[in-house]
């Protein structure tokens, strides 16, 4: 009878507790009310979020059901927990948020302290200030024009390998399970970029060094899922959690492998030819201490190899959905070849085919990079042309996908049509409505590699390739299954489609 008393005692105290936490929450529920802005109306605890908290559906899902309540309102009230988050749909007043007012919104909410997350808070994205003006600074010479070109011939290289293994798959009378593959594409990639090695992660993934050390690094699972919300909405309970995103110990074999590649480049240095030796360059001259070096090396694998995997994977998907799309796409790329169908594509060539920016546009805008924009208020900030204040060290989040969905912003939204990004058409469209590599200052850094890879890697495929869907493949958007745990739109289940050469 004691035991039981004591535990009716102990699930009491909880219940009082759980009680006393919904109300304190609760106090803090008239934000939006107060200020006129439209809400959904919230539960106790866990705000409008009990479904990415439990980790039913991905962040940027629960921000566009709320969007798609207001759909003409051009600010939404968010409860995240008991954290009030404004959600920003009005184009000028994000174009104010993120270019004319920088100097107030210059940081990142989604930055994790340095004392529980030491590598993941050292990357450019999460740095602050001068301190990320400075870093963002030495980075910029390893994307100009020049570099690019260069590295390019690296990139078509590894596109070689793509389309061989796509064949050999193929042959076999396999589908192609283009999830993984494009996975693997993206890290050979940034591996020979980024850290000067062939991961050799297409070729061999089994028995890739580097292949292992990405994926025991950057492993997203449920407590990385919690650690990006309690971030974002609870930085006290993120510090008393000290869930990294990124573990230290994950990391050995990576910093490893990075080591034994910069001391090879060190004893026989040569002219910057990548991102690698760029960042190389400006280590040994002291400019960039030995972790932040690392630490953003690393970024570039992460940022890099999945944001232009998942590029390419759904840009194949939805052209093997549009087969009018992909004819179209491989007429431009056979015209720019020419007679000489063994002749590779080059920098130019890629560059100079109006309909495959399209494509790689359009993509983007049903499948953004970044579903989600955060920003940080350094001061009491009145909205121009509004009613609407930002109180000092409150942030808000820019719904990309939402925005990017928006049948007020953009004609039947959910179909794929290119043709939207056309220079006859896309004229008029406001700058601001294209957010999948961010928007001013702190825009993606490397979104013109990015715009090389996918574009060579999509160009080269349809010219060798009519893709389709197979029996197992989704048909729809709605059949797609989204990981709910990363802050990325992944999938949660492998993508097969049939390839067939042509």
């Amino acid at each position: 009878m004691a035991v039981l008393a004591a535990l009716l005692g102990v699930a009491a105290a909880l219940l009082a507790l759980l009680l006393v936490l919904a109300v304190v929450s609760s106090l803090h529920y008239n934000e939006w009310r107060r200020k006129g802005i439209p809400y959904v109306t919230p539960w106790p605890l866990v705000g409008n979020c009990f479904r990415t908290i439990t980790q039913r559906e991905n962040l940027y899902q629960t921000l566009h059901r709320v969007c798609e309540r207001f759909p003409k309102a051009p600010f939404v009230g968010l409860y995240a927990g008991a954290t009030p988050v404004l959600l920003v749909k009005d184009l000028e007043a994000i174009k104010n948020i993120t270019v004319k007012d920088f100097h107030i919104f210059t940081n990142h909410k989604l930055a994790p302290d340095v004392g529980v997350d030491g590598t993941f808070g050292k990357f450019v994205f999460c740095l602050r200030d001068d301190e990320w003006k400075s870093t963002r600074v030495k980075l910029s010479p390893a994307f100009t024009s020049g570099k690019l070109k260069s590295m390019h011939l690296t990139v078509r290289s590894i596109t070689s390998q793509f389309v061989q293994v796509i064949r050999d798959m193929s042959s076999k009378g396999c589908d192609v399970p283009l999830g993984t593959l494009a996975t693997q594409f993206g890290i050979d990639v940034i591996g020979s970029c980024a850290l000067g090695i062939e991961p050799g992660a297409m070729r061999d993934p089994q028995n890739s060094p580097y292949m292992k050390a990405v994926a025991e690094a950057f492993r997203f699972g449920s407590l990385e899922g919690l650690s990006t919300f309690l971030l974002l909405f609870s930085p006290i309970a993120y510090k008393l959690a000290r869930l990294p995103l990124l573990h230290e110990w994950r990391t050995v074999l990576m910093r490893s492998l990075l080591r034994e590649s910069a001391q090879l480049r060190d004893r026989e240095p040569a002219k910057a030819r990548d991102i690698f030796d760029i960042l190389l360059g400006v280590r040994r001259s002291g400019e960039m201490p030995e972790d932040v070096f690392e630490a953003q090396v690393m970024a570039m694998q992460v940022a890099g190899s999945e944001t232009s995997a998942k590029t390419i994977m759904f840009a194949l998907w939805e052209m093997a959905r549009a087969p009018r799309v992909q004819d179209k796409l491989r007429q431009e790329v056979l015209q720019a070849v020419g007679q000489d169908r063994e002749r590779q594509l080059t920098y130019e060539d890629v560059h100079d085919m109006p309909y495959l920016d399209t494509v790689f546009k359009e993509t983007l805008r049903l499948w953004p990079v970044l579903p989600w924009l955060d920003r940080v208020c350094s001061q009491d900030y009145k909205i121009p042309g509004t009613d609407v204040t930002v109180e000092k060290d409150s942030f808000v989040l820019i719904p990309a996908y939402s925005i990017q969905r928006d049948p007020n912003v953009f004609h039947d939204p959910d179909t794929f049509l290119p043709e939207r990004f056309a220079p006859e058409n896309s004229a008029a469209m406001d700058k601001a409505a294209f957010l999948s590599f961010g928007f001013g200052p702190r825009a993606c850094i490397g979104s013109r590699f990015a715009d090389m890879t996918v574009k060579t890697a999509l160009a080269d495929v349809v010219r060798n390739f009519r893709v389709s869907l197979c029996d197992s493949s989704p048909r729809t958007h709605d059949d797609l299954v989204i990981s709910s745990t990363s802050f990325l739109i992944t999938l949660s289940e492998e993508l097969l489609l049939r390839f067939e050469p042509i």
